[in-house]
């Protein structure tokens, strides 16, 4: 008898393993999770090798902070790391929503201090809610990851480039591959990555637009200093200037000259758009259309514009930054060029003449004369109103 029911109970629980099993890899790695806080993420999955004077990061390396309470949690942002280790998180302090989440950035920096050796590291999430006698610990929540600082490094220096061998602006991201799995050192988006990395084997990406442009492999020993390219047929800012442009008289800025150039080496596309992305003291100012190309052959298109604020020129330090779209979708940008406006070259709307004026002479808009015309046509008008008044007086 006994024999029957263990068949029976093997027969109902046999269809529920394949759900269990499923249902242990989809739960999140939470760590201590107290308070309804819970913690994710890649962190704890690390294999963080670094050397003496280096450091790690990336956007595949993280934490995401869960609420699974029913109130709104105030969440503080903490770590724990050896002498000589500091980790760096996206975001400190922040209030997560009743069943919100949030992810956190993690990066690891080794100094030339830190003594080599096998350590744990760990990030925490401790929540916080504010009552009558003051502010009180909710919950905690705890990811614990290993690392080992090496005295041992090599040096590496990516480059994304393309098929006629100019850099381009791309992101570029390098993992060291450790027992079959990647991990992410270093990341950069002006198409140039440096890093002083563990001896071992690694993959180098390029991406522009969102899609993989170049991939390539290589294996690093101790004391290597490689250079690794990874050229990719695409779409990219060949050449970009800005040349500020100033009235003959006075010295104000009048215009600046934006001068770039589009290369295609990647196939025709439908359409193409250039858009200026203007910011004032590193704040935001406005986006500028410079130029539609339908369609976008291959090869190299050269393409200028004069460009003055929709507000006028005010002092500041203006960054320059161009962004390409194919067929309605962002796909490349350029680096970003900076233009510092003082008190000797200040304009305003009505003394910047209109775009493509020379800087030579402003067009002949010069502010002093515009004013001097206008003030003196202002005490004319005045003095012949009174002139005429006091005849009819009389």
């Amino acid at each position: 008898m006994w024999r029957s029911w263990l068949t029976r109970g093997a027969i109902i629980i046999a269809p529920l393993i394949p759900l269990l099993l499923l249902a242990g890899l989809l739960a999140p790695a939470a760590v201590q999770a107290q308070g309804g806080l819970a913690l994710s993420g890649s962190f704890y999955q690390q294999a963080f090798e670094i050397p003496q004077g280096s450091s790690v990061s990336g956007p595949s390396v993280y934490v995401v902070v869960f609420n699974n309470g029913a109130e709104d949690l105030k969440v503080k942002m903490s770590s724990q790391a050896p002498l000589g280790v500091n980790i760096t998180l996206s975001q400190s302090e922040f209030t997560l929503p009743a069943g919100g989440q949030q992810q956190v950035l993690v990066g690891v920096e080794v100094t030339k201090d830190a003594a080599p050796g096998e350590y744990e590291i760990s990030v925490t999430a401790e929540s916080y809610k504010e009552n009558v006698s003051g502010i009180q610990l909710a919950g905690a929540a705890r990811q614990n990851a290993k690392l080992t600082v090496l005295g041992e490094s090599a040096q590496v220096t990516v480059q994304a480039a393309s098929p006629d061998g100019q850099p381009v602006v791309a992101t570029v991201r390098l993992y060291r591959v450790v027992s079959g799995q990647s991990h992410e050192v270093a990341y950069s988006e002006t198409g140039t990555l440096e890093a002083k990395v563990a001896p071992g084997d690694f993959t180098a990406d390029s991406y522009i637009g969102g899609q993989q442009v170049a991939e390539q492999s290589f294996t690093l020993a101790a004391n290597d200093n490689k250079t690794v390219t990874l050229t990719g047929a695409t779409v990219y800012f060949e050449g970009f200037g800005v040349l500020p442009n100033y009235y003959k008289n006075g010295g104000q800025i009048a215009f600046a000259q934006i001068a770039y150039s589009v290369k295609n080496l990647y196939q025709p596309v439908d359409k193409g758009e250039v858009v200026l992305e203007v910011t004032l003291n590193n704040t935001p100012l406005e986006e500028v259309p410079l130029a539609t190309l339908t369609p976008l052959g291959l090869g190299r298109t050269e393409l200028n514009y004069n460009y003055i604020p929709s507000g006028g020129w005010v002092d500041g330090n203006y960054g320059f930054k161009l962004q390409l779209n194919l067929n309605g979708q962002p796909y490349a940008n350029s680096l970003v060029q900076q233009l510092v406006v003082g008190a000797g070259s200040k304009g305003t709307p009505g003394s910047q003449g209109t775009p493509g004026a020379k800087s030579s002479g402003g067009g002949g808009s010069n502010t002093g004369v515009i004013v001097g015309i206008v003030a003196g046509v202002a005490v004319v008008s005045i003095a012949g109103f009174l002139l005429v008044r006091r005849r009819r007086k009389a």
